[in-house]
């Protein structure tokens, strides 16, 4: 075969096999990319997860204590009532605060609601009492932000769309 044939040959095959292998190439580049984006993201579920975990049950933990503890606080009544226990009560409701998520609009609407409910433990005979209805609100909204969360947590990872072969 002759030389301008071959080299005829090579300029044909390199016109249509080019494109193909830039696309080729191109894929595999974004398929790569797509693995590693993953893989930090796990990475990083698999240290967040335990620690949003440990968050969620310490924050069960205080609202327990809490709902409790104002519970028991209001039954005992004003002779049986310390001020060590109102000073828990204070103490676990700043502590809940500054563990909710400012950002969120239901850990807001828990945080007024518990305000409100340490706030009603002092109710004066005569008055409207609130309270048994504001800690079935804080109980209530607490599960709800509780369940929310643990949702959140056991949530699987979804690797992104990948498209293979271009």
């Amino acid at each position: 075969m002759n030389t301008s044939v071959l080299s005829l040959v090579v300029a044909i095959l390199a016109v249509f096999i080019g494109p193909i292998a830039k696309r080729q190439i191109q894929a595999s580049a974004a398929l790569a990319h797509e693995q590693i984006r993953f893989s930090i993201e796990t990475s990083s579920k698999q240290v967040i997860a335990p620690i949003s975990q440990a968050w969620v049950n310490d924050l069960r933990d205080l609202l327990a204590e809490l709902t409790s503890s104002a519970l028991h606080y209001y039954v005992a009544g004003f002779e049986e009532r310390t001020d060590k226990e109102y000073l828990l009560l204070t103490l676990l409701e700043h502590k809940i605060v500054l563990t909710l998520d400012a950002g969120s609009e239901i850990h807001r609407s828990l945080e007024k609601c518990i305000r409100k409910m340490v706030e009603e433990i002092n109710y004066e005979k005569g008055s409207r009492d609130e309270f048994p209805e504001l800690h079935k609100e804080v109980v209530s909204l607490s599960r709800e932000i509780l369940q929310r969360e643990w949702e959140h947590v056991k949530a699987p990872i979804q690797p992104a769309n990948v498209l293979v072969n271009g």
